[in-house]
C-alpha cells in the first residue's frame, strides 16, 4: 500500500512539475507576444508620421531624395521641399508629431534655431555629401540632439528613417 502512495505522489508531482513549467513557458510567451504587438503597433502609427523635407540652400534641393522616398511607398512625405534657408517661422504650422529631413549647407547658420524648433520630440535627419560637415560646431549641435542622424545616400536616407521611425 505504501508502495502504491508513493507511485501516486511522484505521478502527481510529475504532473505538477509539467504544469509548472507549460504554465511558465506560456506565460513568457504570451508576455513576449504582448510587447512585440505593441512595438509593432507603435511603428504602424509612427509610419504615418509626415515627413518634411527641408532644404537650407540650393545646393541639396532634395527633389530626387524626396521622389525616392515617395516611389517606396512606405512613408507619409507631406508637400513639397519647405526652404528655411531665411527663416525657420515656416515650421511653426507643421505637425509637432513630424520628421523632418534637412539638405545640409556649411554656411547655414540657424541649425541652432532649427533643432530648438523641433524639440522635444521630432526627428531630424541630415541629409549631406560624404565628409561635407567640416564644422565641429554643426558636428556639436546634431550630436546634442537624441533624435539626429546624418546620411548621405537616398538608400541610406530611408534606412535611417525606417529606423527612427521604429524607435520613436
Amino acid at each position: 500500500m505504501n508502495n502504491f502512495f508513493q507511485t501516486i505522489w511522484s505521478t502527481l508531482g510529475s504532473i505538477a512539475l509539467l504544469h509548472w513549467i507549460a504554465t511558465v513557458l506560456l506565460g513568457g510567451f504570451f508576455f513576449y507576444f504582448r510587447r512585440y504587438i505593441k512595438v509593432q503597433w507603435r511603428f504602424r502609427k509612427n509610419l504615418k508620421r509626415e515627413v518634411y523635407f527641408l532644404k537650407t540652400s540650393g545646393k541639396h534641393d532634395l527633389q530626387a531624395e524626396r521622389k525616392k522616398l515617395i516611389d517606396l511607398n512606405v512613408f507619409n512625405i507631406a508637400g513639397e521641399v519647405k526652404d528655411i534657408s531665411m527663416s525657420t517661422k515656416i515650421l511653426q504650422p507643421i505637425n509637432k508629431n513630424a520628421v523632418y529631413i534637412v539638405g545640409y549647407d556649411t554656411d547655414y547658420t540657424r541649425y541652432k534655431e532649427l533643432f530648438e524648433s523641433a524639440k522635444p520630440s521630432v526627428p531630424i535627419i541630415i541629409f549631406a555629401d560624404q565628409r561635407e560637415i567640416q564644422k565641429s560646431e554643426h558636428w556639436t549641435i546634431f550630436n546634442e540632439y537624441i533624435y539626429c542622424d546624418v546620411a548621405n545616400t537616398t538608400h541610406r536616407l530611408a534606412i535611417i528613417l525606417l529606423n527612427t521611425l521604429k524607435i520613436v
